[in-house]
């Protein structure tokens, strides 16, 4: 098998058309496109889920913390805790992995988000550090919460640029490879990325907006502004767009020369000859809406970067280049940061 996410119709065939039925507690659970589970507890709703980092070197503490944190975030709920697990090789040092616990305690308490447990241990089985958190958060009854799917007509919105975690990645562990091919100052700057790597502010200020029509859904909840969120992570800014759509049963034109890029990015992934669109991007936050100005203007106001780069539509996946040059968009496979 290749390295990297399964695809879809792996994750399909091989993982979840083998789990069991959910029970009367579990609202959503495993899907194609769902990163969270949503579960009843008591009058409240609990939404959690888990990533690995396994690419991240010796930034996965740091990575690990935002990838789980900002698929709740991505749910309108501000995470309130996390469990971490650490697997390190036996190649690896006692400094090597207190520096990773540091990286994870640090950015945990940089998002006010509790580590409650986990585990920790020295495996064989790895060659490189693998760091896995599990992160929830709490909806009550008074905070307004996503659609659900998004709906054709609606908006497609990029929070800031495209590729930042990528573009971290890259200069924190191949900054060998770059430097003499695109200025120092951009492999720098790309290696202060890791301060861009949460959407937990915008997934909030998002999730926060109630629609305009005031109406709530069938678990009594108020509807959010938003039909959909979803964190830019494996298969870049076009997977992730893809993921949407086929969850949301619909389909999905992006813009490709909408799509905001910084300086630094573009010169990584022109020296590592790979796309940008495809590159991993934790910090990136994806909302379908059907107010997009509404939202752009509520997150613009809070300093964060907002730009439209598509809409979902009846049937198709499709991008558009800046020649009007109409591109099937292809479901995500292993994502570009494997080709460093």
């Amino acid at each position: 098998m290749r390295t990297g996410k399964l695809t879809n119709e792996q994750l399909n065939d091989i993982v979840l058309s083998k789990l069991p039925a959910l029970s009367a507690n579990t609202l959503v659970g495993a899907g194609i496109g769902a990163d969270c589970a949503w579960c009843k507890v008591g009058e409240n709703l609990m939404v959690t889920s888990s990533d690995p980092i396994t690419a991240g070197g010796m930034q996965a503490g740091t990575l690990a913390v935002h990838v789980s944190c900002n698929d709740i975030a991505a749910c309108g709920v501000k995470p309130t805790g996390i469990l971490l697990v650490i697997i390190a090789p036996p190649s690896a040092s006692e400094n090597e992995l207190r520096e990773i616990v540091d990286q994870a305690s640090s950015e945990s308490a940089r998002l006010g988000v509790d580590i409650v447990g986990g585990h920790t241990e020295v495996s064989d089985s790895v060659n490189t550090f693998v760091v896995i958190t599990t992160a929830f958060g709490i909806v009550t009854k008074d905070h307004p919460v996503p659609i659900g799917k998004a709906r054709e007509g609606d908006k497609l919105i990029l929070t800031k640029t495209c590729g930042i975690e990528g573009s971290y990645i890259a200069a924190k562990e191949h900054s060998a490879k770059l430097k003499g091919k695109i200025p120092e100052s951009l492999i720098e700057e790309a290696a202060g990325y890791d301060k861009l790597i949460s959407v937990v502010p915008e997934g909030s200020i998002a999730g926060a907006l109630e629609c305009s029509s005031g109406e709530s859904n069938q678990y009594g909840f108020k509807t959010g502004a938003v039909s959909l969120m979803h964190d830019v992570t494996e298969g870049g800014v076009f997977g992730a767009a893809y993921e949407m759509a086929h969850f949301s049963g619909i389909g999905v034109r992006i813009n490709e020369a909408s799509v905001p890029m910084t300086e630094a990015t573009a010169g990584i992934c022109r020296v590592m000859d790979i796309d940008p669109y495809r590159l991993i991007s934790s910090g990136s936050l994806l909302i379908a809406t059907p107010e997009a100005s509404r939202v752009c203007a509520a997150l613009e106001a809070e300093g964060i970067r907002a730009t439209v780069i598509g809409e979902f539509i009846e049937s198709g996946y499709e991008t558009v280049d800046a020649d009007g040059t109409i591109r099937e968009l292809t479901p995500p496979e292993a994502d570009e940061v494997y080709s460093m």
